[in-house]
C-alpha cells in the first residue's frame, strides 16, 4: 500500500506547479468531468493530444474532506472516456483529476466541485397539448423537471421546429423548475406537424446543459385545405375518364379526415366523407364546399364552381418557353373580356395519374407563370391555363411543351390496307407516343427497298396517316418508316414485307389473248353458217332477209286462198274412242277477198297479211271449217317450211 501512495507523493511538486493554471471551474485543457445527476456517477472525457496519446490512468484526489487522499482509475486502450462509481467519492466533494501515462502527466490538472458540476437529467414532456382557439394559434404543453433536490433550481430550455425540417427554434426566455410553469408555443400554423424537446442546466452552471429530451410530436387542429382545384377535362370530352377535387395535403406528419358538399343540378347537397387529397367529382356537380372533421370553429369552408363559362372570356395565345440554363418553364398568356377573380396553371407530365397534377395560382392582374421543378429534356408536359371567377371557370385549350426536344426512340408500325385500285398497295401507319416521339412531328420518311433496285426514300407530311404506293417494283419489297422532330431524326420503325404480282406481264399478253379469242369466236360462226345442220338456229337468230330467198312468182302460191296448216295425222293407233254428236252444219262465212294488187306472188308473199294489218279479227271460239282443196292445193298443204325452201331452190 505503501508502494502505491509513493509515486502520486512524488508528483505533488510538479501537480502544484500545474494547479496554478487550472481553473477553480472546470477545465481550459482537454479533459472535462461532471457528475450526473444529483447522486449519479462522474463521468470524465478527454480530446486526442496528438504524439502524446491518450491517458492510461486517471487520477483523482480529494481536496474537500480528505486532503492529499488520491486514487486511480484505469483506463482501457483506445478508449476517450471513463465513468467512476458514485462509491468512490463523497457526495458534495472537491476533486483534483489528471491523466498519466507511463507516469508522466499528460494535460493540466482539472478542478471539480461534485455538488455544482453536475448535469441534470432531460425534463419530462407531456403529450397531451392544449390548444388556444384565438386570433392566434397558440399551443401549452405541461412538462416536469428531472428528479432533484428541491432547494435547488434547474433553468430548462426548450426548442420546436416544423415536422422534417432540420432548423430548430429556441422559445425564449429560458423556463426555472420553480416556480413551474408550463411552455408555450405561438403563431402556429393549423393542420401541421411539429416537434419540441428540452434540456435542463444547474442555475450557477451556464454551459453545463444537459441531454436533450425525446422529441415529442404533435399535430395542430385540422382546417379545410386553402388550394382547391380540379383535375382532368371537365369542361370537354371525358372520354369515360371521370374528373378529381384534389387539394394539398397540409403535410407528411400530418392525418386530416376532410368532409366534401356537392351541389350537383336538380339536387341538393351530397355530404361525403373523404381523407387526403382527392375526391371524384359527380356528374352534372355545379358547386363543392370542403371543410376538415373536427376543425376549428371560425375557420370558413373552402368552396369552388365548377361551372363551365364561355370560352370567349378564356385566356388565349398562351405560350410556353424554356429558360436557357434553368430546368423551368416560363408561362405566358393574354387575358379574355371577362374579368377573373384569379388564374391557374396547371400542368402535368404525359401519362401521369389525375392525382399528380400540379398547379399555382395567380391574381389576376398576372399574366405569366414560372413554374418550378425539375423538367426533363424530351419529356412532354400539358399546361392549361383557367381563368377563375365566381360564376365558374374559363378553361383555355390545354397545350403540349417540352422543355428541350430530342430526335424520337421508335419508328412508326406500318401495316397494309386493301389494295385501290386492286394491285397498287395502301400503306397506313400509327401514330408514335408522344413520350417516345419526344417533341413535335415535323415529318415521316418513308423508305422502300426491293431485291434489284437500291432504297429510294420519300417524305411524307405528319398530319397524314395513309399514302397510296403506285410504282413499287413487282416482286418482294420492304417497307419502313421513320419519324422527325425539330432535333433530328429517329429510327426505323418495324419493316414491312409485301410481294406485288408481274402486273406488265398480264398487259403485254392481254392483246394476244383477245386477238386469240377473236378468231377463234369467228371461226365458229363461220363453221356455223355452212352447216346445215343449224338451219334452226338461222331461224332463230338470223333476220329474215338473210335466210329467206326471194321466191319464184310463177312457182308462188301467193295468189292461193290462205289456208291454215293443221297438224298431220297421227298414225292409226289404239287411242280412245270418242262419241261425237251430229249438230247441223253452220253456214259458211266467205273469207275476205284481198285486193286485185295483192294477186301477184310476189307482192302477196313479202307484205304483210290482213290479219297482220288488223284488217281481220282474231277467229272466234268454236268449231272450224276449212274448205275443201284443190288438187294442186292439197299437195301444198302438207309441205313444212324446209320442204318448201327446197322447192324454191332450184328458182333461185
Amino acid at each position: 500500500m505503501s508502494g502505491a501512495w509513493a509515486a502520486p507523493c512524488r508528483l505533488l511538486p510538479l501537480l502544484l506547479l500545474l494547479f496554478h493554471r487550472t481553473s477553480a471551474k472546470g477545465s481550459t485543457g482537454p479533459l472535462q468531468c461532471y457528475g450526473v445527476g444529483p447522486l449519479g456517477d462522474l463521468n470524465c472525457s478527454w480530446e486526442s493530444l496528438g504524439d502524446l496519446g491518450a491517458p492510461s490512468t486517471l487520477h483523482l484526489q480529494s481536496q474537500k474532506y480528505h486532503s492529499n487522499r488520491t486514487w486511480t482509475v484505469a483506463v482501457p486502450a483506445g478508449q476517450s472516456w471513463v465513468t467512476i462509481p458514485r462509491e468512490q467519492f463523497t457526495t458534495s466533494d472537491e476533486l483534483l483529476i489528471w491523466g498519466t501515462k507511463a507516469g508522466r502527466p499528460l494535460w493540466p490538472p482539472v478542478f471539480v466541485n461534485l455538488e455544482t458540476q453536475m448535469k441534470p437529467e432531460a425534463p419530462q414532456l407531456d403529450p397531451d397539448v392544449d390548444f388556444s382557439e384565438d386570433d392566434y394559434l397558440e399551443a401549452t404543453i405541461q412538462w416536469s423537471p428531472p428528479a432533484w433536490p428541491r432547494h435547488k433550481v434547474l433553468v430548462c430550455q426548450f426548442h420546436y421546429r416544423r415536422c422534417q425540417q432540420m432548423a430548430w427554434t429556441l422559445l425564449e426566455p429560458e423556463s426555472k423548475s420553480i416556480p413551474l410553469d408550463p411552455v408555450k408555443i405561438q403563431d402556429l400554423e393549423l393542420a401541421t406537424g411539429y416537434e419540441v424537446s428540452g434540456r435542463c442546466r444547474m442555475e450557477k452552471e451556464e454551459n453545463l446543459w444537459g441531454e436533450w429530451s425525446p422529441i415529442l410530436s404533435f399535430q395542430t387542429l385540422p382546417s379545410a385545405p386553402k388550394d382547391v382545384w380540379i383535375s382532368g377535362n371537365l369542361c370537354g370530352t371525358q372520354n369515360g375518364q371521370k374528373s378529381l377535387l384534389l387539394w394539398k395535403a397540409p403535410g407528411h406528419c400530418v392525418q386530416v379526415s376532410y368532409r366534401l358538399w356537392f351541389q350537383v343540378k336538380g339536387q341538393e347537397l351530397i355530404p361525403q366523407e373523404a381523407p387526403c387529397c382527392s375526391s371524384s367529382i359527380p356528374t352534372q356537380a355545379e358547386w363543392v364546399a370542403v371543410s376538415a372533421i373536427n376543425g376549428t370553429s371560425w375557420e370558413p369552408l373552402t368552396n369552388l364552381s365548377l361551372v363551365c363559362l364561355g370560352s370567349g372570356s378564356a385566356p388565349h395565345g398562351v405560350v410556353v418557353s424554356s429558360i436557357a440554363g434553368s430546368t423551368e418553364l416560363l408561362v405566358t398568356w393574354q387575358q379574355g373580356s371577362g374579368e377573373p377573380q384569379e388564374h391557374v396553371v396547371d400542368w402535368a407530365q404525359d401519362g401521369e395519374l389525375l392525382e399528380n397534377l400540379n398547379w399555382v395560382r395567380l391574381p389576376p392582374g398576372n399574366l405569366s407563370a414560372l413554374l418550378p421543378g425539375n423538367f426533363e429534356r424530351g419529356v412532354p408536359y400539358r399546361i392549361t391555363v383557367t381563368a377563375v371567377s365566381p360564376g365558374g371557370l374559363y378553361p383555355a385549350p390545354s397545350v403540349w411543351r417540352f422543355r428541350e426536344e430530342l430526335a424520337p426512340l421508335v419508328g412508326p408500325v406500318l401495316w397494309r390496307l386493301q389494295d385501290v385500285p386492286p394491285g397498287t398497295p395502301t400503306i397506313a401507319w400509327g401514330e408514335v407516343p408522344r413520350h417516345q416521339l419526344r417533341g413535335h412531328l415535323t415529318h415521316y420518311t418513308l423508305c422502300a427497298q426491293s431485291e434489284t433496285r437500291p432504297s429510294v426514300c420519300m417524305n411524307v407530311s405528319g398530319s397524314v396517316q395513309k399514302i397510296t404506293l403506285p410504282n413499287l417494283p413487282w416482286g418482294p419489297c420492304e417497307l419502313w418508316m421513320t419519324a422527325s422532330t425539330i432535333a433530328g431524326q429517329g429510327p426505323p420503325g418495324p419493316s414491312l414485307r409485301l410481294h406485288l404480282p408481274d402486273n406488265t406481264l398480264k398487259l403485254s399478253i392481254l392483246p394476244g389473248l383477245l386477238l386469240l379469242w377473236g378468231l377463234l369466236l369467228t371461226g365458229c360462226c363461220m363453221s356455223l353458217a355452212s352447216s346445215r345442220r343449224c338451219l334452226h338456229l338461222w331461224h332463230k337468230v338470223l333476220p329474215h332477209w338473210v335466210w329467206e330467198k326471194v321466191p319464184d312468182p310463177a312457182n308462188s302460191n301467193s295468189s292461193q286462198p290462205h289456208v291454215e296448216e293443221l297438224p298431220q295425222a297421227q298414225p292409226p293407233g289404239d287411242l280412245p274412242i270418242l262419241e261425237v254428236e251430229e249438230m247441223e252444219p253452220l253456214p259458211v262465212t266467205e273469207p275476205l277477198q284481198a285486193s286485185s294488187q295483192l294477186d301477184s306472188g310476189y307482192e302477196k308473199h313479202f307484205l304483210p297479211t290482213p290479219e297482220e294489218l288488223g284488217l281481220v279479227g282474231p277467229l272466234s271460239p268454236g268449231p272450224r271449217f276449212w274448205p275443201e282443196l284443190t288438187p294442186g292445193q292439197e299437195r301444198g298443204a302438207h309441205l313444212t317450211a324446209e320442204d318448201r325452201l327446197r322447192e324454191t331452190e332450184p328458182l333461185a
